[in-house]
């Protein structure tokens, strides 16, 4: 591998594209100081990848791009490629198929760089892998820069190790091991961070774990609980699906009855469609007819109006005629006015073209004398034409030297005002860097407000967060809550339910209440004409209000009292007790009195120690059944015990006395009491009950609206800080580009002020270099005006001549002239009446056409004439037809209108006799609908039926999304004990209470996070493992970089032994490792002998020395581990001319192995190359390149 050929473009002080070929041998490159010859070794070493702006002798990296110069503008980029040739000995193996490799760095004025190799994007990397190990790298000992032989001597010894290791080759196996070692601070990392993961997560699964056992018991007793209220509703589904299927019985069997008499109801309203058909196709018989007649008639109006339009084409026909008639006479009278014209122009025309003729004779005589003159007077005119030119020479003569002077006249103008213009441009481009420098300090204070924007922007994300989670936990108990209220809303509905059907059914009522109250209903229903039993019947206890604490002493006080009926009239009594008997459907007691009987009462006890109060004002009822009411309970009195009852019985004879206990005593003296069973409280207990359950189904249902709009509150809520959080996400992400941007703002903003600069520099160079033209172009003005002063005396010598020549030639003119003119006279004559008479002929030729035109005219207007005539002919004719048609068409109409007349009252019969069939079929309409009103009452119960049954499945989907008839399926033929289950599903509620909140998807949490934890654990082991390897992969590394570098080291040193008495003409030398403490590897020493001193440390000897042993190093390093390739940049300046040709003996020696590029200004060192670069200046700033190939020169 070989350099072939090295292109820069823009680099450091070569401007424009330069390329240097290097050939196998030596190549040196010389020039003065200054030129530029050291930019070709730092082009060499960055094109490799050299990242360190210092060993490329700049401050930053943007320093290599050219920075302009006098006369030229700072370049945006630079750009380097290196070529190497595959030469056949060691090459990268990733590119041994190629013949060569070019490795190519771009780099951009605003920090940008690019990589290339063979013109394909590369990374840094992947240019430094080319030449890692090869000691042909920009860190390698193949390229020796500027100073870099005296930093081998003051570097640490530490520093010095990396020129063994990379003759070595081991390199590579530093980077792998940097690489190892990276991973393996990431892999314990890794491990720490997994650690900390594990051991949250342990937590959790323990905490987790106890959840799931909870929510399993709770899904346990709540899967118990669904089962028991879904057999129950499944029951009561099943009771009232077989009520439902009775009343619909009783429906069929009705609507059976009604198919009968429908039928002939059907049959009427059959006939009535069928006559309704009839006389509907009748009804489109009149409507032809009629139809017919006005289409008749319209054509009649029609043919009328066709009259009216012949008569209006016959007369405009008559008057084109007579029009056409007048116009035809006043044209034939301008044909002849025409004719005599075209007469008169003809005898004109053979008048002018005679006249023409004879002036045209006279002019050519006249002519051929003109033209004996005309010669002589040509003479004189070529000759003052002559000097006329030579005059007009000195004229242009003149007027260039003149507009030349204009020009640098111009151009001094010109140059002041550009200079006037530049300065000001000058002035522009400081305000300008004035301007730049103050967007950089805004830039600035703006950057700052914006990164305390985006901290406010995360505080901001970071408090919606925290009300997000808090809103999300408010959430979950307000659904709690709503699903409470729901439960509790459905278990009161659903007691409700029942207590309110057990009421509708009256039961707890005797038999012959209950068949009495559904007679009732029914006959109420009905609602006969003769208003009998208009009035319902209603049970005392329904009458009533009764206080919870006075329900039993209501029952024990008026005991079967209390299913007595109450009714207006005791006819209607009378009439339920025919029913009873007649149906065999037991007894009841009716009360119809109003006020007509008092009960016999002695006293009033009521202000009597240990009374409560007389029953009747205890109780409450509505108006319409109080004074019933108060005669019922009238001689009832509450008392605080029975024997206060026994004690007042004596003094108030009539009264019945009862306590709360419900322990009475009658009138008659018989005492009633004892323990009562809770279960005999019927009537009165379950309607307060009713109105208790419904006061509390409505309190659950506001509970339950109140808390739904909570829920819904609590929602919009988080949406809202969601939404504000998601906001707030999105203002942190885009202030966070805009502070990106603001960075990238900052950065073009301290470019400008860069270029700013640059530009204000320039600038002054320009006003300075339009100066120094100014000057010169002064001087200038003062010579040429000089030379316009000799060419001005010439011209007026030349204009004496001329005017002598011009005085002759004048005084030939006039005769010449005036003859000239009496030619041109006859000329112009002859061409005038030559022009006349084509204007002449012209005339006539327009006359004869507008003749010809007119009589075409004439001709076509006669045609049009007799036109006429035919069209009135022919027009009188159709008139006369269609006033024929018109009388035929008169008569059709009639015949069409007497036509639709008799269909018209065939109509009118056929209309009368549906009417009469509608009146029937209404009759029997209205029989039928008394009918179905008869059927109401059995669909009405199966209507409640299905209602009941449909609130029941209602309620069962709610609650737990399942179909009651699918589920009743499910429970046929399971046996149980409702009561018993009632009592099971209250102490499973109640166990379920005992639980509280549970964490239901705490079971699948448990298992996910049992997953993870055994995955994460997998991930510990792993990464254990990985690092092991790792640790395994670094010490095999070390052993192996140990090992080459023992071995390299040994070889160099040997060799370093060898070199140096040859460079130094005799001494010796060694290299010595010594221990870094830092770094725990080895670092090298020099120890050398020049001859005639005593062995010392390199850092004791003297420049020159220092220098010398360094080469010897170098060379050393070079013939163990040969390059492909060697840069010595100005190594031999500190040798002097002994030590300069054994330096040069060696580089040949090197030169047989590698291929060798020496930077020199030693003239020995030029000697020994067989090819020379010359690298120059001509242009300040701007470097150039010449060669020489000296075998040539030899």
């Amino acid at each position: 591998m070989r350099i072939k050929k090295l292109e820069l473009i823009g680099f450091k002080s070569f401007k424009d594209r330069t390329v240097i070929q290097f050939d196998a041998g030596i190549t040196g490159v010389v020039g003065p100081n200054g030129c530029g010859k050291s930019n070709i070794v730092d082009a060499l070493m960055w094109v490799m990848g050299d990242q360190s702006a210092k060993d490329l002798r700049a401050s930053a990296m943007t320093d290599v791009i050219f920075a302009g110069s006098e006369g030229y503008a700072p370049h945006g980029m630079c750009e380097v490629s290196l070529t190497l040739e595959n030469d056949g000995g060691p090459f990268p193996a990733k590119y041994l198929k190629h013949s060569e490799i070019m490795v190519t760095r771009k780099l951009h004025r605003s920090g940008e760089g690019e990589y290339f190799i063979n013109k394909e994007v590369a990374r840094l990397k992947d240019v430094q892998e080319i030449f890692m190990d090869t000691g042909a790298g920009s860190k390698g000992f193949s390229i020796i820069a500027q100073g870099m032989i005296g930093k081998i001597i003051t570097a640490k010894p530490e520093d010095r190790r990396m020129l063994i290791e990379e003759a070595a080759g081991i390199t590579k196996f530093k980077a792998r091991k940097k690489e190892s070692q990276r991973k393996l601070i990431s892999t314990d990392q890794n491990l720490v961070r997994l650690q900390d993961i594990i051991g949250e997560l342990k937590r959790q699964i323990d905490s987790l774990q106890r959840q799931a056992q909870r929510a399993e018991r709770y899904r346990t007793i709540k899967n118990q609980i669904e089962d028991l209220e879904l057999w129950l509703s499944s029951a009561q589904y099943v009771n009232l699906k077989d009520a439902a299927d009775e009343a619909q019985k009783i429906f069929d069997e009705a609507q059976a009855i009604e198919v009968g008499s429908e039928a002939g109801l059907a049959q009427m309203q059959s006939e009535l469609e069928t006559l309704k058909l009839s006389i509907l196709e009748q009804e489109k018989t009149v409507e032809t007819k009629q139809t017919d007649f006005y289409t008749y008639q319209s054509a009649v109006q029609k043919k009328e109006m066709e009259i009216q339009e012949l008569r209006f084409q016959l007369e405009q026909a008559k008057r084109n005629e007579q029009m056409t008639g007048s116009i035809l006479s006043e044209q034939k009278a301008r044909h002849e006015l025409l004719a005599r014209d075209l007469a008169e122009l003809t005898e004109a025309a053979s008048e002018l073209k005679a006249e023409s003729e004879q002036l045209t004779t006279e002019s050519t005589e006249k002519s051929e004398a003109f033209s004996a003159s005309q010669i002589r007077y040509s003479n004189i005119d070529d000759e003052l034409t002559v000097k006329r030119r030579e005059q007009i020479a000195l004229g242009q003569s003149e007027s260039a030297q003149d507009a030349q002077l204009n020009s640098f006249t111009n151009r001094r103008v010109e140059i002041e005002a550009n200079i006037s213009e530049e300065e000001i441009t000058l002035n522009e481009l400081r305000e300008k860097l004035h301007d730049f420098e103050n967007r950089r300090r805004k830039v600035t204070t703006t950057l700052d407000q914006e990164r305390q924007m985006q901290l406010d922007l995360s505080s901001d994300a970071d408090s919606f967060e925290a009300n997000k989670k808090i809103l999300s936990e408010q959430l979950t108990q307000k659904q709690r809550e709503v699903q409470e209220f729901k439960d509790n809303l459905n278990e009161t509905a659903s007691r409700l339910y029942g207590l309110e059907n057990l009421a509708a059914n009256f039961e707890g009522f005797e038999e012959g209440v209950k068949q009495v109250m559904l007679w009732s209903k029914a006959r109420t229903a009905e609602q006969h004409a003769d208003g009998s039993m208009s009035e319902t019947f209603k049970p005392v206890s329904e009458v009533i209000e009764v206080p919870a604490d006075y329900e039993i002493a209501m029952e024990a006080a008026l005991g079967a009292k209390l299913q007595m009926l109450l009714s207006e009239k005791p006819e209607q009594a009378v009439e339920a007790v025919d029913h009873l008997k007649a149906q065999n459907s037991g007894r009841s007691s009716f009360y119809s009195n109003n006020g007509e009987y008092a009960k016999p009462l002695q006293g009033n006890p009521q202000t009597e120690a240990g009374v409560v109060d007389l029953l009747k004002n205890i109780v409450t009822s509505s108006d319409i059944y109080s004074t019933k009411v108060s005669e019922i309970l009238d001689g009832v009195v509450v008392v605080d015990s029975i024997r206060t009852a026994l004690k007042l019985r004596p003094n108030y004879a009539g009264w019945t006395f009862v306590t709360q206990d419900g322990d009475t005593l009658s009138p008659e003296g018989v005492l009633t009491g004892g323990s009562k069973d809770s279960a005999e409280s019927g009537v009165l207990k379950r309607r307060r009950e009713i109105k208790e359950l419904s006061d509390k189904k409505s309190e659950w249902a506001g509970k339950l609206a109140l808390a739904s709009a909570s829920l819904k509150k609590v929602e919009e809520q988080l949406a809202n800080v969601v939404n504000d959080f998601e906001g707030a996400q999105k203002r942190r992400l885009e202030q966070e580009i805009k502070v990106a941007e603001l960075k990238k703002d900052l950065e073009r903003a301290d470019n400008e002020f860069s270029q700013a600069q640059v530009a204000v520099e320039r600038q002054d160079k320009e006003v300075r270099r339009l100066a120094d033209q100014l000057e010169q172009l002064v001087q200038k003005i003062d010579e040429l005006t000089t030379k316009l002063e000799s060419v001005r005396t010439l011209k007026l010598e030349l204009e004496s001549t001329v005017d002598e020549l011009t005085n002759e030639y004048n005084s030939m003119k006039d005769g010449f002239e005036a003859q000239q003119s009496e030619v041109m006279d006859l000329q112009v004559r002859a061409a005038s009446k030559t022009q006349e008479y084509a204007g002449n002929t012209r005339q006539l030729e327009m006359v004869q056409k507008q003749v010809a035109d007119l009589e075409m005219q004439l001709s076509r207007m006669s045609e049009e004439a007799e036109g006429y005539n035919s069209q009135m002919t022919d027009g009188q004719y159709a008139l006369e037809q269609a006033k024929i048609d018109f009388e035929r068409m008169l008569s059709e109409v009639e015949t069409k209108r007497l036509e639709m007349s008799q269909f018209k009252d065939q109509f009118e019969v056929e209309t009368a006799h549906i009417r009469d069939l509608e009146d029937k079929v209404i009759t029997s309409q209205r029989e039928r609908n008394n009918r179905l009103a008869r059927m109401n009452d059995a669909q009405l119960k199966l209507e409640q039926a299905k209602m009941k049954e449909q609130y029941l499945v209602d309620q069962v989907r709610e609650k737990y999304m399942l179909n009651l008839p699918d589920v009743v399926a499910k429970y046929e033929g399971r046996e149980g004990n409702p009561l018993e289950a009632d009592i099971e599903l209250k102490d499973l509620r109640e166990k379920l209470s005992k639980i509280g909140e549970v964490n239901l998807s705490a079971i699948n949490e448990y298992s996910e996070t049992q997953e993870r934890y055994a995955f994460l654990t997998q991930q510990h082991a792993d990464l254990n493992e990985a690092k092991e390897q790792l640790r395994r992969v670094i010490d095999r590394i070390n052993k192996i970089c140990s090992k080459r570098f023992k071995e390299t080291f040994d070889l160099v040193n040997e060799r370093f032994q060898k070199v140096f008495p040859v460079l130094f003409g005799g001494g010796e030398a060694m290299l010595q490792l010594i221990e870094d403490t830092d770094k725990g590897e080895m670092g090298i020493e020099i120890i050398a002998k020049p001859p005639g001193k005593k062995m010392q440390n390199v850092t004791l000897m003297s420049g020159g020395e220092k220098a010398l042993t360094a080469v010897a190093l170098v060379f050393s390093i070079f013939l163990v581990k040969p390059s492909p390739y060697c840069l010595l940049d100005e190594v031999d300046a500190p040798l002097d001319d002994a030590n300069v040709f054994r330096f040069n003996d060696l580089v040949k020696e090197m030169a047989k192995r590698s291929q060798i590029i020496v930077v020199t200004h030693n003239k020995h060192s030029m000697e020994v190359a067989q090819k020379l670069y010359g690298v120059t200046m001509q242009e300040r700033g701007v470097s150039t390149m010449v060669s020489v190939s000296l075998a040539d020169i030899r």
